[in-house]
């Protein structure tokens, strides 16, 4: 499967660093956001000392609760397509003394770490994500054995959230999709995480989402390996 485009890529980053500094103004955004991130927080044991890679950060909302969930000694890297998103989510992290957290210009496509995190969270992410098989693969490589993929989106299975998919495919450059929540696990285990589970939550009267899990198998972990010996790579992330 090739790799997205760079157009796409910038498509992205262009658009949100236009909302970046208004972002978290709107009171819908923020509830919606703080209800979901946290619903999609509290289906997993985060612990202190895990490392964990918010994918997709946005303005930090997640990062701040994650860095408070993993102290005293685990550590979380925000990263995001926008650098203005970034910008913000490091000074918000910054005003709040989250202290466990780091941030970097990065996206989900070109994401090359290597068996690196415990976990890796990705919310309201998916339905800007042009090629997902593509970048699930991309986490399944940047998971540690064992480790866990949590991600998080607006869920299809609801004809009101099929309509909102429809709208912001027209209306928003930046918008490619979302899915049903049984191609949401189709789609995990062809790539190759175990033990897949996606569960639908209802927020309020409008809003329904979809969480997944899955886990990075043994057994990918030991082909990973042999794919960094035989290309050499196998770069570390730094928060800056």
């Amino acid at each position: 499967m090739s790799k997205p485009s760079r157009e796409h890529i910038r498509r992205i980053a262009k658009y949100f660093d236009a909302q970046a500094l208004r972002y978290d103004r709107s009171r819908t955004v923020r509830q919606f956001q703080s209800q979901a991130i946290t619903r999609t927080l509290s289906s997993i044991d985060l612990r202190s000392g895990m490392r964990v890679l918010d994918l997709g950060c946005g303005t930090g909302i997640g990062t701040r609760e994650i860095a408070r969930r993993i102290a005293p000694s685990g550590t979380v890297i925000g990263m995001d397509a926008s650098p203005r998103m970034v910008a913000e989510a490091q000074r918000k992290c910054e005003d709040s003394g989250s202290g466990h957290a780091s941030f970097a210009v990065g996206c989900a496509e070109e994401l090359n770490e290597q068996s690196t995190f415990d976990v890796v969270v990705c919310t309201n992410v998916f339905h800007h994500l042009l090629d997902k098989a593509y970048v699930f693969r991309r986490v399944l490589h940047a998971l540690c054995p064992e480790g866990t993929f949590l991600i998080e989106d607006i869920c299809n299975d609801s004809w009101k959230m099929r309509v909102l998919d429809r709208l912001g495919r027209l209306g928003e450059r930046a918008h490619v999709g979302s899915t049903r929540s049984h191609e949401l696990v189709r789609l995990m285990e062809d790539v190759g995480f175990a033990e897949v589970k996606v569960d639908r939550v209802r927020l309020t009267w409008f809003w329904e989402i979809m969480i997944g899990r899955g886990q990075k198998p043994k057994l990918a972990a030991l082909s990973n390996d042999k794919e960094r010996d035989s290309d050499g790579r196998g770069n570390r992330m730094t928060g800056e």
